[in-house]
């Protein structure tokens, strides 16, 4: 890979003072999150970890990452600079490292270097202001040198794997088989996983989502060991395994089909596929444990996101709803992906995992196709009571149809109420019901009328909002 036209930026974009960024632990399991640290955050790490165990660092990036003057850093394409590099490359964490640190020795004028971060934080990249700033550069090391030099003074039981899943995505599927093969053959309560990634979000979630589905399973398994060898009943192993691993934690978002992630393309998979019924069962409660309050300590529920950012994703512009939407495909696909290797964990966990995730997959070659076809298949537009809309344009006809506005502005948002009423209270929703008043009302206005506003909108390049639109209505 070619760094050499690539921005270089830092990972701590918006400034975050904590050496540690988002470390957290999967609820019951050694297992662990976090953002990229900063360099002096990995002896604070070493200290929150059992140092007479052993202990797995997953790095989940798919890009290098350097440090200068103990700051992460990593490339980003020339126009894309908010946008983690996908890299399509067979070559080594380490041969990249090498290279990246290579091109920023090169870019070294009079002991600086140029270096590019966010102005501030936002979900949407679309909302990204991108700044510069310089650094010196008397001290540039790489990532995985760091931990190779943690390994040889303060923690011997260290090891490091690469795991470079897509951002967003639970591909490539490979990389199950990753974790799987560094995790079964370890204590599952005393080996422990440190999960991390840029921010510590989507991707490190991921992973400690895949460590905790194969450490119940190989606790499942020795308690079913403990009763076939008559160490244990066979109700009270049950008992902890259905409380354990099985039963949803209290929440009132369990009352939502979406929040439960009764999707089409799930509904699909677990109609043709009864066997990934036990198995969405055990990836809900790992997805549940690894997210945030109350359920959990963490950044991302993978479940429920999906359908939080679709909120999003209807309460923004046009212009902005196309990175929502691969988003949102994304997440959908990402957890499809779990449920069936949550599915294959638990079919293959009592032989060892002889079989991998990948074979598993080739065995059931129409669940590719299956998320493939299926996770698009959503309701991007919102569904409206063309009835109701019907009645208020009635309504509002005539000629003293300023006069009857103010009546109907009632009526205009419990339709959009009516419309949204799945979504829960909150800034979301209001920006939603508001911007479906305002088309709704812009529908039912006498033509004339509407492309009169329409025009005055377009040459006072007003924002298009209900307030504005009643305004000139009436003005």
């Amino acid at each position: 890979m070619d760094f050499s036209g690539m921005k270089i930026k830092l990972d701590h974009s918006v400034g975050s003072p904590e050496a540690v960024t988002n470390w957290r632990q999967s609820v019951g399991f050694p297992v662990f999150g976090t953002g990229q640290p900063l360099e002096v955050g990995f002896t604070q790490i070493t200290e929150k970890l059992n140092k007479s165990q052993k202990l797995v660092w997953f790095n989940m990036r798919q890009e290098p990452v350097a440090y200068i003057q103990g700051r992460p850093v990593a490339p980003r394409l020339p126009g894309e600079p908010h946008v983690n590099i996908e890299v399509k490359t067979e070559a080594g964490l380490e041969a990249m490292e090498k290279k990246l640190l290579e091109e920023i020795s090169s870019r070294n004028k009079e002991g600086k270097i140029e270096v590019h971060k966010d102005a501030g934080f936002a979900e949407n990249p679309m909302d990204r202001e991108d700044i510069t700033e310089t650094m010196g550069v008397d001290q540039l090391k790489g990532f995985s040198s760091i931990l190779a030099g943690l390994k040889e003074t303060t923690f011997p039981g260290l090891t490091m794997v690469q795991v470079p899943f897509s951002e967003q995505r639970a591909l490539p599927e490979s990389n199950f088989d990753v974790i799987v093969k560094a995790l079964s053959a370890e204590n599952a309560a005393t080996t422990q996983a440190v999960f991390s990634s840029q921010l510590g979000s989507g991707r490190s979630t991921l992973g400690m989502v895949i460590a905790s589905i194969v450490k119940a399973a190989q606790m499942i398994q020795k308690l079913n060991k403990m009763v076939e060898a008559g160490m244990a009943e066979r109700s009270w192993a049950d008992n902890i395994i259905k409380t354990k691993f099985e039963d949803p934690l209290p929440s009132a978002d369990n009352k939502d089909p979406f929040l439960r992630g009764e999707f089409d393309v799930i509904r699909q998979l677990l109609e043709s596929f009864p066997e990934t019924q036990a198995g969405k069962t055990l990836a809900d409660k790992m997805i549940d444990i690894n997210g945030p309050p109350p359920e959990g300590f963490g950044l991302q529920n993978l479940r429920k996101s999906i359908i939080q950012m679709k909120y999003k994703y209807d309460a923004s512009t046009e212009d902005k709803q196309t990175v929502w939407k691969t988003m949102i495909i994304n997440y959908l696909e990402r957890y499809f992906y779990i449920i069936c290797f949550a599915t294959y964990v638990r079919q293959n966990a009592n032989v060892g995992f002889e079989k991998t995730f990948v074979k598993w997959l080739d065995e059931h070659k129409e669940l590719r196709s299956m998320i493939e076809e299926g996770k698009d298949k959503l309701e991007w537009t919102r569904k409206v009571d063309q009835t109701k809309v019907e009645e208020l344009r009635q309504k509002l006809n005539g000629p003293d149809y300023k006069e009857k506005l103010g009546i109907l502005v009632s009526d205009l948002y419990k339709l959009a109420f009516n419309t949204y009423k799945d979504i829960p209270r909150g800034p979301i929703k209001d920006n939603l019901m508001r911007k479906l008043a305002c088309k709704t009302l812009m529908e039912i206005l006498p033509g004339d009328v509407a492309n009169n506003i329409s025009q005055e909108i377009a040459d006072k390049k007003l924002s298009i909002d209900f307030d504005t639109v009643v305004g000139l209505v009436v003005g």
